[in-house]
């Protein structure tokens, strides 16, 4: 795909466009995350919790926030958009705005506008208005050694077997489920779980599969994904707790059950009561690779189901929750091209040392230790010790203009808490896709000094070329097969260094 080039003054007048479109709470238009790759970094996120105030499009050369698509862009990978159809290595996401609705173990997702074509290793998004909207994020961590029960705090760790006696992958179970990602299993009867693609997955066996679910401050969507064939999102909105079809007419045997929640963690937070129909019998064993992810709106996979094409220069989709997807973000493509768990930190609009307002107390390091999305208690463990890290901020930093020494100061302190948590895991730094030039070398060069200054051999720096800006998700982000092109870079660069 060709590099996308345009003026300051374009970039200011779609970025006042988004700022209004993108702000709101619930699942419209709630907390819009900033606009497209610019030559001043793309703003990611709203600035409250509830949705706050989106600064919309990508910033300009050290200006304020402004929209227009990515320059200077490697080209997305996964081939031309399609209304349908599967997509090689995932499934198709369902988007509009569905409510909750029974899955049959494998029919592709339905609802709302569909569009968006199949991406390699990635999905077919399919439902909302698909775009490729940046959030940056984190994988879920899983890998270790397993345990049951739950970890300090409360809080249950990620992956690990069904069986007390463990295995690799590492994470406690509860009632035999294996849970991917930070979920607090204190209550084994209401296990509470917030952030970007945390689930779990177990063996069921029946004909009929149900789950009691209940959505807390805000509604949530969900992927099932059932022996493997993902099956039709759902929404679960608040209120009292609500049984759910994941799945029917199976055959009267054992299936494999994975359930991952689509919604990031800054939407409230979601109850897991236990199976209505079906018998658990135990869980798959984990794989043994463990991925942790630490970004913001890229990673949790912000406006991802949606559509905009460029020109015109300004924003046709906003984010609501209905095109939002973690399964389908290059966090979760990631892990499963490697083969791994993942476990994902992640928060639309905040960054490393300033959140894409400028303000510094929106900052990832401040969540960090959550279990539950951005909830301060109860506190996570660190029991479970990722392989790999990665930390794909800046985006929000850079929306205002230049972020600085204070940057990489904060950035440093950050991978020193990490390192502390994780002695031996590898630690990738990145940044992208929705910064492009000259904002993306300006930050580039301030990695690089991080990871000098960081005087550590597993510590690496991994470049990301700015998207493609002429087809993206909701207010400029990555789609789904921009998703899957991060994905692949980032594939290229853990597997080299962990021999996956």
């Amino acid at each position: 795909m060709r590099a996308i080039a345009y003026s300051r003054e374009i970039l200011l007048i779609v970025s006042s466009l988004a700022f209004i479109a993108c702000s709101g709470t619930s699942n419209t238009k709630t907390g819009g995350n900033g606009g497209g790759s610019s030559s001043g970094g793309g703003s990611s996120g709203g600035g409250s919790s509830s949705g706050g105030s989106s600064s919309g499009g990508g910033s300009s050369s050290g200006g304020g926030s402004s929209g227009g698509g990515s320059s200077s862009g490697g080209s997305s990978s996964g081939g031309s958009s399609s209304s349908g159809g599967s997509s090689t290595g995932g499934a198709n996401a369902t988007g509009g705005k569905t409510s909750t609705a029974s899955s049959t173990g494998g029919a592709n997702a339905t609802g709302g506008k569909t569009s968006t074509g199949s991406s390699t290793g990635g999905a077919n998004a399919t439902g909302g208005k698909t775009s490729t909207g940046s959030s940056t994020g984190g994988v879920n961590a899983t890998g270790g050694k397993t345990s049951t029960g739950s970890s300090t705090g409360g809080a249950n760790a990620t992956g690990g077997s069904a069986s007390a006696t463990g295995g690799s992958g590492g994470g406690s179970t509860n009632g035999q489920v294996r849970w991917i990602g930070r979920a607090d299993t204190s209550n084994a009867s209401a296990v509470k779980f917030a952030w970007s693609g945390v689930g779990f997955v177990a063996n069921v066996q029946g004909s009929k599969i149900s789950v009691k679910l209940q959505s807390e401050s805000s509604a949530a969507f969900f992927q099932p994904v059932i022996d493997g064939t993902v099956g039709q999102r759902f929404q679960v909105t608040t209120g009292a707790a609500q049984t759910v079809v994941l799945a029917s007419n199976l055959s009267a045997t054992t299936h494999q059950v994975e359930l991952y929640r689509d919604t990031e963690g800054m939407y409230g937070d979601t109850i897991f009561s236990g199976f209505v129909d079906g018998t658990v019998t135990g869980a798959p064993a984990a794989p043994g690779r463990l991925l942790e992810i630490v970004g913001d709106s890229i990673s949790a996979g912000y406006g991802n189901l949606g559509v905009e094409i460029h020109p015109p220069w300004d924003n046709t989709c906003s984010f609501t929750l209905d095109t939002q997807s973690a399964y389908q973000a290059y966090s979760w493509q990631l892990a499963r091209l490697l083969k791994a768990d993942v476990s994902i930190i992640a928060r639309s609009g905040w960054g490393m040392v300033r959140d894409n307002l400028a303000n510094t107390s929106g900052v990832l390091s401040s969540v960090y230790g959550n279990t539950v999305g951005v909830q301060a208690s109860p506190k996570w463990s660190f029991t479970q010790k990722p392989d790999a890290v990665i930390i794909n901020l800046g985006t929000n930093d850079s929306a205002t203009g230049d972020p600085g020494v204070p940057f990489e100061t904060a950035y440093g302190a950050f991978l020193k808490t990490v390192r502390g948590h994780y002695p031996n895991a590898w630690i990738f730094v990145t940044i992208g896709s929705m910064t492009a030039d000259a904002m993306l070398t300006t930050m580039r060069t301030h990695l690089a000094n991080v990871v000098t200054a960081a005087a550590d051999s597993k510590v690496v720096k991994v470049d990301i070329d700015a998207q493609d800006g002429a087809s993206t998700g909701c207010d400029y982000h990555p789609n789904v097969p921009e998703d899957t092109r991060i994905a692949n870079v980032l594939k290229t660069a853990v597997a080299a260094k962990l021999g996956w």
